[in-house]
């Protein structure tokens, strides 16, 4: 995957906008939210800076994991969407970094509505390209099951790609409860679906 530059020129004018705005932060600023959207955890304001490079980071590793991978051919199959779904978490992570440092300015910010439409919207996106994601260790649905079978990772991938979407949808439409809890209904389902159709395989063979 090539560096995308205007990516790059994202995350580092997001750096350079902390290195402005930090000595106006707080000494503590808000570093979680609990699901009625009330601050229940600080840090010093030096937590910015990680906030800030963490997604420097994240996209280093990006162009790097495919590199290493033993199934490093998948990700010419799946380069689209790859590219895609990396450019969707960064600036999610960008989004969020912005909008804590805005509340922590005193701006009035719904931080809960802020990250349920970005988790929703972030989710959508994931769920749209899923289908196209081929066999690999590092980008996917990654379960025992789905790692031991290709098969079993295609079909994982093409039900969780609409399960993505859905509950990208429920996180947008309803509270944070209700979307907490579709989220931990897909990722369990997505484990039984996946051990089942294992099974199925298995018993042919």
């Amino acid at each position: 995957m090539k560096p995308n530059k205007i990516l790059i020129l994202l995350i580092m004018l997001s750096i350079l906008g902390t290195f402005f705005v930090f000595n106006d932060l707080p000494d503590r600023i808000p570093t979680h939210w609990n699901l009625k959207g009330e601050v229940d955890s600080y840090s010093g304001k030096s937590f910015a800076f990680f906030t800030a490079f963490l997604p420097l980071i994240l996209y280093i590793l990006s162009l790097y994991l495919p590199k290493i991978d033993p199934k490093r051919q998948s990700y010419l199959k799946h380069k689209k969407a790859y590219e895609i779904v990396i450019m969707f978490i960064l600036l999610f992570l960008i989004m969020i970094h912005w909008a804590t440092i805005l509340f922590s300015l005193g701006y009035n910010l719904d931080i809960s509505t802020v990250v349920r439409w970005g988790v929703g919207l972030l989710f959508i996106v994931i769920g749209n390209y899923m289908g196209q994601i081929r066999h690999n260790y590092f980008f996917g649905i990654k379960l025992p099951w789905t790692l031991a079978n290709e098969t079993v990772w295609r079909k994982t991938h093409r039900v969780g790609g609409f399960g993505f979407i859905v509950v990208g949808l429920i996180f947008i439409l309803t509270s944070s409860i209700i979307s907490f809890i579709s989220l931990i209904v897909l990722v369990i389902g997505l484990g039984v679906y996946s051990y089942i159709e294992f099974k199925k395989l298995e018993s042919k063979s």
